[in-house]
């Protein structure tokens, strides 16, 4: 869903609690207007996100280290459209993103200074959710092209559960392509496929699947095989991030009506909760580079970014 988001950016040393006082229970803003959809850069000095602080919604780049709340933040792209999902390749010289064109969600690239933008995706399927593979030559992603389906089939109307994505979800198949738009290739069918990423050998993609009103975390090979739950009886999981190591899995996790973080080993035993605040859902978590932190959101009537030290 394509909504316009508050997202405040917290700093770790805002983070009440160490990192083995897991679950935290306070976090405190660091920034204060429409920033969010944030992505590490590979060396971790930068962020690639989306913000509203220059006009629209587009992508721009921080410093990780920003102490000026966003106020030096530089804007990459231009025009009408709504940007959304920046993802930045493992080399650092390009950064996949959902442009919004005529109401239909495609997969475009720019280089890291924002030059040389490139459509890669045209039709009017849905494209979502860019990641790359770890040599940079391939862009992973969530579409409906090969059910033939639109945004009108389901995007912007609830899930089976009603928590987790849209109805469009059920039509998302697993696809690559090259940053050149070339070569497109398919991996999975049937539907049900999102927020999928390589591991960091490239071996295996991590991934969440819809299955009715079940949202659950899967592993499969890297050629859409073996494919196998790593939630267990857990029936309502998603937004799924690997560890800088390829260990651990990161990722949200619904307790009493809400989400929030957990971690769990790639096989999906040693489950562990990483957030319990009084108010808010968490979603959406990222592991920096030298695995030292995460970032994810917080759903508080607006969306909030929070960082947080890594559980060890």
């Amino acid at each position: 869903m394509k909504t316009k988001v508050t997202v405040l950016i917290l700093s770790a040393t805002l983070v009440t609690g160490r990192a083995d006082e897991f679950p935290l229970t306070k976090v405190k803003p660091f920034t204060y207007v429409v920033d969010y959809e944030p992505f590490w850069s590979p060396d971790g000095q930068r962020i690639v996100l989306i913000s509203s602080r220059h006009g629209g919604m587009k992508v721009h780049v921080l410093n990780a280290s920003d102490a000026t709340h966003g106020s030096d933040m530089r804007q990459l792209t231009t025009g009408d459209a709504e940007d959304d999902s920046p993802a930045w390749s493992p080399d650092g010289k390009k950064i996949a993103f959902v442009s919004i064109r005529s109401g239909i969600s495609q997969i475009c690239v720019i280089n890291s200074d924002g030059s040389e933008e490139r459509q890669l995706t045209n039709g009017n399927a849905e494209n979502i959710h860019p990641t790359w593979s770890p040599d940079s030559k391939r862009i992973l992603f969530n579409t409906t092209h090969f059910f033939g389906a639109t945004a009108a089939d389901g995007r912007d109307v609830p899930s089976d559960n009603k928590v987790v994505g849209e109805q469009i979800d059920k039509k998302m198949d697993l696809a690559t392509v090259r940053p050149d738009g070339a070569d497109l290739k398919r991996i999975t069918s049937g539907g049900g496929y999102t927020y999928a990423s390589f591991s960091p050998d490239g071996l295996s993609i991590l991934h969440r699947k819809v299955q009715g009103e079940l949202s659950q975390i899967f592993i499969m090979s890297a050629d859409g095989s073996n494919d196998r739950n790593i939630s267990g009886e857990s029936k309502l999981d998603g937004w799924p991030a690997w560890s800088a190591d390829g260990k651990r899995v990161i990722f949200s996790r619904r307790v009493n009506d809400r989400f929030q973080i957990f971690v769990m080993n790639r096989d999906g035993s040693g489950a562990r909760r990483l957030t319990e605040t009084a108010m808010g859902e968490f979603t959406n978590p990222r592991w920096s580079p030298d695995g030292k932190t995460i970032l994810c959101t917080r759903r508080l009537g607006d969306i909030n970014l929070i960082e947080f030290p890594a559980p060890k």
